[in-house]
């Protein structure tokens, strides 16, 4: 089973060489200046609408005002409560302590200071917050 494989050259001894009368006619070239004429003014498109969008988001941005919220809470002169006064004062008699660092000022601004009424001041909001909690949870 032993096959033999040969090869045959081909012998051209004695023929004369020839050109082909026929050729095969090459593939057109691609004009790329035509192909890149289009691209460039679909790109020159596209960056247009694109700067079109920024500048109407802009304006639509700008053209908005800016509310500046209201101040609801009264003025001094807009609440009249006879509290008011009283905790003017008593705030104003808490600022009123001497300048000096040494020990035996700050000793007398410190018995000085009237913290009698606080107690029953933080009853009383405790009361008013307790009030409202139990109002909102009806």
């Amino acid at each position: 089973m032993s096959e033999d494989h040969k090869i045959n050259e081909p012998n051209f001894e004695g023929e004369e060489m020839k050109m082909p009368t026929e050729t095969a006619p090459l593939p057109a070239e691609v004009n790329k200046s035509i192909l890149s004429g289009p691209i460039i003014l679909l790109l020159f498109i596209i960056l247009v609408v694109i700067l079109g969008g920024l500048y109407y988001w802009y304006s639509i941005v700008k053209s908005i005002p800016i509310i500046q919220p209201t101040n609801n809470r009264p003025t001094a002169e807009q609440n009249n409560e006879p509290e008011s006064t009283n905790a003017e004062a008593q705030t104003q008699a808490l600022d009123v302590v001497s300048t000096s660092d040494e020990l035996g000022a700050i000793e007398a601004d410190v018995s000085s200071t009237n913290l009698d009424n606080l107690d029953a001041e933080l009853n009383a909001l405790d009361a008013e917050l307790t009030g409202a909690l139990d109002a909102s949870n009806i």
